[in-house]
């Protein structure tokens, strides 16, 4: 249950985070854009500190998810599979939300211009893995509600 919500809560913040980060949602009128980009730059600082420890934690999803994948697909291949899509937006998005923080701990010009580029790579990525995350969100809870009613998929 603990691993459950904890999946769900990143998920959510990650991607609630993602697509303030890039000017809210899209389609959204101004004055909800612009409300949302204030809101990420206040919270542009525990941004990086959320994006390392979804990173651990997907890091960590991705070891539990892959040692028990033959019986994930046997019996749930439906979860296997939403898990490991889940776990690779996680890890998306904590890589792109922690990229300060890994930027200032590698501190060195040469590791710099690598994370520039690399981040320059997976920047345009960053509001569909938080739309992503979003939807992932809503389906671990539809799972979720699914499995506790005795709907077996």
């Amino acid at each position: 249950m603990l691993y459950f919500v904890l999946n769900l809560a990143f998920l959510l913040v990650l991607g609630l985070l993602g697509l303030m980060g890039t000017g809210g949602l899209p389609g959204g009128n101004k004055d909800a854009n612009a409300a949302a980009e204030n809101v990420a730059a206040k919270l542009a600082p525990f941004a990086g500190i959320i994006g390392v420890v979804a990173l651990v934690w997907g890091i960590i999803a991705l070891i539990d998810i892959v040692t028990s994948l033959g019986i994930l697909l046997e019996f749930m291949p439906i979860y296997a599979i939403v898990g490991l899509v889940g776990v690779a937006v996680l890890i998306g998005l904590g890589l792109i939300l922690a990229y300060p923080l890994i930027a200032k701990a590698l501190g060195g010009a040469g590791g710099q211009e690598s994370l520039d580029k690399a981040l320059a790579a997976v920047k345009p990525y960053q509001r569909p893995l938080s739309l992503a995350a979003i939807g992932l969100a809503v389906l671990y809870l539809l799972l979720y509600i699914l499995a506790r009613v005795g709907v077996v998929l």
